[in-house]
């Protein structure tokens, strides 16, 4: 049996150069696994996604061969199971064990088991990559709730103890995380300054929960910088204090962040109501922002954007994911009150409620391009991806999980970056999103 997984896995594999590394990172899953009767049942697109994930990512290989009850749930995989999955999470995610070291060590298997089967899913054409992002940001919340409702009870919280608020930013926020996304939060609590100090333990605890290392690795990384004066500021701020500062010092680019912000853990309740409070008052002044962030996307391209190494910058480059990103949440501060804001403000849905229309749906297949070129990047890299390196080794993993030549990745890179930036240019060129409309078919496409 163990000679006929690897025979199946190389099948699976047949006409792509990811063959080759069967032989180097599967030999531990071939040696445990290889009699496991889920084996005889993996078959067809969830077998080659399946390859395609173990060979691209070491840890992943190395992970599956110690998990015989995934190897199950993945052979009986198939289009309606991430629906079903994603309906579940949360619940298991409670049923989570009673002692602390136990519940963080489930949370964390939790997130990895899920993350292998949607990476295999979708490696395999079986989910589409949207189902698939969406999917991950379900279980980040889901895994979320829990930690911080542990987090909540350990400090024993009395009858007048504040509740707190997670407010998720950026991916989260929208709904549109992929492998390797930190988790970009900020932490709101009700009550007055004095109710600061037991919700600052809470977060602090909370997410210390999810960085620390235990045996079964890491839940999640934290980057809690976009809270009121960033670094400078405290962790915590009551909902009062975060309306006065977003509505009366805080900057233009602190506005654009809250494009896609949502409370998805905690006080739900609350946090909504501090976030709509601050976006009626902005929206009742609102004022073009797009001198701005045009200053602010050509300040990114010039820090971060260096491509003359032959580097491709996916996300800070001239098109990329970040055009998009100031697009959305530029469009958002234009529009205010006229535009009805969508339940789950990812960047697509933003930019339909601002601007719908053919070309607007145009720049996001090209954003869903890019999308999913870097979330198969971070995937082989084990981290955030800003750019591609054809240099590296890995670059023809990515490649392979992308695309059938490396001549057709960069095409469609291409035309995806030209489709975007085209947009984006005229938006700000016009200071109006509804330039979009104007953008013709054949000049978006690049032809």
């Amino acid at each position: 049996m163990s000679r006929g997984l690897e025979e199946r896995l190389k099948a699976a594999l047949a006409g792509s150069p990811l063959v080759a590394r069967v032989d180097l990172v599967l030999d531990p899953l071939v040696a445990r696994r290889g009699g496991d009767a889920a084996v005889s049942r993996l078959d067809g697109p969830v077998l080659a996604g399946l390859a395609r994930a173990l060979v691209s990512s070491v840890d992943a290989a190395r992970y599956l061969a110690l998990r015989p009850a995934l190897l199950e749930r993945l052979a009986d995989a198939g289009p309606a199971t991430l629906a079903a999955r994603a309906a579940a999470l949360a619940d298991e995610a409670r049923n989570t064990p009673a002692d602390l070291e136990g519940a963080l060590d489930a949370l964390r298997l939790l997130r990895r088991d899920e993350t292998l089967l949607a990476a295999a899913l979708d490696f395999g054409g079986v989910s589409p990559f949207e189902e698939v992002s969406n999917f991950l940001s379900i279980l980040a919340e889901a895994i979320l709730g829990e930690t911080f409702a542990r987090a909540r009870a350990s400090l024993a919280p009395g009858a007048d103890a504040p509740d707190l608020a997670v407010v998720g930013m950026g991916k989260v926020g929208g709904r549109e995380f992929t492998h390797h996304s930190d988790l970009d939060l900020i932490f709101l609590c009700g009550g007055g300054i004095e109710a600061i100090p037991y919700a600052s333990r809470v977060a602090q605890r909370g997410i210390s929960y999810l960085t620390t290392r235990t045996g079964a690795g890491v839940a999640y990384a934290v980057d809690s910088r976009l809270r009121p004066s960033g670094h400078q500021g405290a962790l915590v701020t009551t909902y009062e204090s975060f309306v006065h500062y977003q509505c009366d010092e805080a900057q233009t680019w602190e506005h654009l962040a809250l494009a896609r912000a949502r409370t998805v853990a905690g006080d739900r309740d609350g946090g909504e109501e501090a976030l709509a409070a601050v976006r009626e008052r902005l929206a009742a002044r609102a004022k073009s922002p797009w001198a701005e962030v045009s200053d602010m996307r050509r300040k990114v391209e010039e820090q971060r954007a260096d491509e003359s190494s032959g580097k491709i910058a996916i996300k800070t480059g001239a098109g990329g994911l970040m055009d998009v990103d100031f697009l959305a949440a530029g469009a958002t501060l234009e529009r205010g009150s006229r535009m009805e804001r969508p339940a789950i403000p990812g960047n697509g849905a933003l930019l339909r409620a601002a601007e719908p229309g053919t070309a607007t749906d145009r720049v996001l297949e090209a954003y869903t391009v890019l999308r999913r070129v870097e979330a198969r990047a971070r995937w082989v890299l084990g981290r955030a991806a800003e750019s591609l390196d054809p240099a590296a080794e890995s670059f023809e993993w990515i490649v392979a999980l992308c695309a059938e030549s490396e001549a057709e990745l960069r095409e469609s890179l291409a035309v995806a970056r030209r489709t975007i930036r085209e947009a984006f240019q005229a938006v700000v060129d016009d200071a109006r999103v509804d330039a979009l409309a104007s953008v013709g078919a054949g000049r978006l496409e690049g032809r």
